[in-house]
C-alpha cells in the first residue's frame, strides 16, 4: 500500500486553471465578445433614428384604454 501512495503523491500536482478546458465557456465568451463588438454599431444607428418618427407600436397602455372605457360608459349613462 505504501508503494501505491508514493506513486500517487509523485503524480499529484497542484490544481491550476490551465489544467481544465471548457469549450462551452470558451464559445460563450467568444459569442459575448462578438456581440459587444457589434453593439456600438447598433447604438450609432439607433441615435440617428431618434430624430425620425417612431413606428406605430402594438403595445397598449391599459390605463388609457380604461379611461376611454369609463368615459364612454359615463356618456352612455348620461345620454340614456
Amino acid at each position: 500500500m505504501a508503494a501505491l501512495e508514493k506513486v500517487i503523491k509523485k503524480r499529484m500536482k497542484d490544481w491550476s486553471p490551465e489544467m481544465v478546458s471548457d469549450p462551452i465557456q470558451e464559445s460563450l465568451l467568444k459569442l459575448i465578445a462578438d456581440k459587444k463588438k457589434a453593439k456600438p454599431a447598433k447604438k450609432a444607428a439607433a441615435k440617428s433614428k431618434k430624430g425620425e418618427d417612431k413606428k406605430p407600436s402594438n403595445v397598449v397602455n391599459i390605463m388609457d384604454v380604461l379611461k376611454k372605457s369609463v368615459a364612454q360608459e359615463l356618456k352612455s349613462r348620461k345620454a340614456g
